[in-house]
């Protein structure tokens, strides 16, 4: 059977063009019941994984918490930051249970240690099992506030997240669901010329790098290039599709197999 990582960007959630802490509700309901036609006509494991927008970008950016932990304001930061994470986290399992999801929530900060703002320790053991336990369960996961072993806590980004369950699962493929359609020759929301690229492998994938530039706007874990040189880093052998999650039909139509307007990595 096979095994999917659905990654759900923050952007594409959130009110985070406004840096606001609100949900989009309506897309998380649109992704929820699409996951539940897909699983209706095909079997397959599903892993999710959310990202934080403003939930977790605003308040690390407000209490300068970037870079670690040195006092009791920065810890307070620290908490507040996981707990604002869980109450997106929150959202996310309310819909997907009034949509007759499985989901069940696995939160970061208790299984994961950093060093210096990298895993250093991840126990997927719990993912792993639930997985087993039955196809219909929905591990879900998200970014949050870890300790870390060198700055006393640090940021784990979802990005960051799925490249070591991919691995550690087996996974089949990984779907990264983002407010565009795709990587672009330019940012598609500044420049009507932006070109979409459709397939990136091994012979391109510098040239791509060069052009992809910084999120636009309040994002500590960098944006759309962090994505791929992180896949590029850690998903070699696992194909990626990147696609925009917010258009209806694209996740049901992507958990599927099916072609998509999208950018697809082969590394």
């Amino acid at each position: 059977m096979d095994t999917y990582i659905l990654k759900i960007g923050g952007s594409s959630v959130t009110e985070k063009d406004n840096n606001k802490c609100k949900a989009k509700t309506d897309v998380i309901r649109c992704i929820a019941t699409e996951i539940k036609k897909a699983k209706s006509e095909r079997s397959f494991r599903l892993v999710v994984v959310h990202g934080a927008g403003p939930f977790g970008h605003k308040l690390v950016t407000d209490y300068g918490i970037k870079d670690g932990i040195r006092d009791e304001k920065d810890a307070e930061g620290f908490v507040r930051t996981h707990n604002s994470m869980e109450d997106l986290n929150k959202i996310f399992m309310d819909i997907f249970r009034e949509e007759g999801l499985l989901g069940f929530p696995v939160q970061p900060s208790a299984c994961i240690v950093q060093k210096g703002g990298k895993i250093e320790r991840f126990d997927t053991s719990i993912v792993s099992k639930l997985l087993e336990t039955s196809k219909d369960i929905i591990p879900i996961l998200y970014g949050d506030m870890v300790i870390d072993s060198k700055l006393g806590a640090s940021v784990v980004s979802g990005d960051a997240i799925v490249p070591h369950l991919a691995k550690k699962l087996k996974a089949d493929r990984v779907l990264m669901g983002t407010d565009v359609d795709g990587i672009f020759t330019a940012d598609p929301k500044l420049g009507r010329n932006a070109r979409l690229i459709e397939n990136i492998s091994k012979s391109n994938f510098n040239e791509i790098l060069r052009s992809t530039g910084e999120a636009t706007n309040v994002d500590v874990t960098g944006g759309m290039r962090g994505k791929i040189m992180r896949i590029r880093d850690s998903l070699v052998g696992i194909p990626v599709v990147i696609f925009n999650i917010t258009k209806e039909g694209h996740v049901y139509r992507a958990l599927m197999g099916e072609k998509i307007r999208s950018t697809e990595i082969r590394l």
